[in-house]
């Protein structure tokens, strides 16, 4: 059985999409394709993410017709995506069982009751001929559940079956951090850290013109803020126990303004440098994660996501996580999940084509032990494309 995942999460910067090859049980990783937003669709994307959503309708366009028309638009780029991975492995449609469709997360409120993630199912099928299984999160919300990170199952299952054994934890790094703990007794636990890459994304394009840091440099280039960072760590979802999800509905830029204005004094001459406020992002990031991790005693941390390309984080998780374990005999390793044979930027989006594959042989897709869902589940929905 061969499935497609496609997959745009809380960067919002592109689509990746990866196949995914099931014999016998066994895994087999067939390749991944990543398409880049274009600039109207990632900044259209970003409007109807804010919280207000502040639209700035015209005579011809109201809110609900802007929502729809951006939500054809990010359905088309699904669809070039795949037949961009369709062509990359010369694969014919008629061979692949279904891609699992994650969409675009607008708003996640698993305390109201709703998580939401924008995608024409319907589209996408007929455009690709490929049946489509989508929404996979909301079966696990309305059974009490988080409904995010769905990808631990996966992790799990992969992990496992690359001879990887013991305590250990798989970390992604999107828009949001998020983990996985894998016991020796079988146990799996996780949930969401906090802001990885969403705010430190908005510091880089704002300050320098780049949808990223490369490498963490201007992170590594500025100081610490203590204030800012106890600011900002003073927020209400760092205390919570896990199972906890959060996303842009708690992280808002308006939040980390507003974090910084409490921290200025009333000189007009005072202000955060650049450098130092992504310093000061990155050392949020590392530390939500390794707090999270405090409980634990993994062997080892395997690192995806866009994140896993920011040296300069991974050396303070790395710093964090041993100095807290150094009374051990052996550190915790950090290392990308290239390792175990998957690319760092393909995890999720695999995921997804795992979850697909699940769907359609009837088996659960979500662990319960992560999202606090009242019972396993088969997740998502079915769009036949013909």
């Amino acid at each position: 059985m061969i499935t497609l995942g496609a997959m745009s999460g809380t960067s919002t910067d592109g689509i990746d999409v990866a196949a995914l090859e099931l014999i016998e049980g066994r895994f087999h990783f067939l390749g991944v394709h990543s398409e880049e937003f274009t600039p109207e669709l990632r900044a259209r994307l970003l409007q109807i993410q804010e919280v207000p959503w502040r639209h700035a309708g015209t005579a011809q366009s109201d809110a609900l017709t802007e929502l729809l028309l951006t939500r054809k638009a990010l359905s088309e780029a699904y669809v070039s995506s795949c037949m961009g991975l369709l062509d990359h492995l010369s694969l014919d449609n008629s061979k692949v069982s279904a891609v699992g469709v994650h969409g675009q997360t607008l708003r996640h409120r698993p305390d109201l009751g709703f998580t939401y993630q924008m995608i024409d199912p319907a589209l996408v099928a007929t455009r690709l001929g490929i049946d489509v299984v989508s929404d996979f999160r909301s079966k696990d919300v309305a059974l009490g559940g988080q409904g995010a990170p769905l990808v631990p199952a996966f992790h799990e299952a992969w992990v496992r079956s690359s001879g990887e054994q013991g305590d250990v934890a798989v970390l992604n790094l999107g828009g949001f951090s998020n983990l996985t703990v894998l016991g020796s007794d079988g146990s799996v636990v996780g949930g969401d850290c906090g802001p990885a890459n969403v705010w430190m994304d908005h510091v880089a394009r704002l300050n320098w013109g780049h949808a990223f840091d490369p490498e963490g440099k201007w992170a590594r280039s500025g100081q610490l803020n203590k204030a800012l960072l106890n600011e900002l760590m003073s927020h209400s979802f760092f205390s919570k126990k896990w199972p906890k999800s959060t996303g842009r509905d708690d992280f808002t830029v308006e939040v980390l303004n507003t974090a910084i204005q409490a921290i200025t004094p009333s000189l007009p001459q005072f202000t955060i440098s650049s450098p130092d406020l992504m310093n000061t992002l990155a050392e949020v990031c590392a530390q939500s994660i390794t707090d999270c991790l405090k409980p634990y005693c993994v062997t080892s941390l395997w690192v995806c996501g866009g994140g896993a390309f920011n040296t300069y984080l991974l050396e303070r998780i790395d710093e964090l996580l041993n100095r807290r374990t150094s009374t051990r005999s052996h550190p915790v390793k950090v290392a990308p999940m290239d390792q175990l044979g998957l690319p760092v930027m393909a995890v999720e989006a695999t995921a997804f084509a795992w979850l697909a594959a699940r769907f359609l042989n009837r088996r659960t897709g979500n662990s319960i032990g992560v999202t606090g869902a009242s019972q396993p589940a088969v997740l998502g929905s079915l769009t036949l494309a013909y």
